[in-house]
């Protein structure tokens, strides 16, 4: 998985939700919001599927 799809993920996931401020959506996308909170837990989910053992 690249961060650009993470990045992507959260984007579209809080669109989805109902977050309508492009330029934050935009910022999101680009990997200037990379230390925000929805940006952080995604990370660590990421990490975390990855960590898990296979079985």
């Amino acid at each position: 998985m690249k961060i650009e799809d993470i990045r992507g993920a959260v984007a579209d996931t809080l669109e989805a939700r109902g977050l309508s401020n492009r330029t934050f959506l935009r910022e999101i996308r680009t990997g200037k919001r990379d230390e925000s909170p929805y940006m952080i837990g995604a990370l660590a989910c990421a990490a975390a599927q990855i960590m898990q053992p296979a079985g």
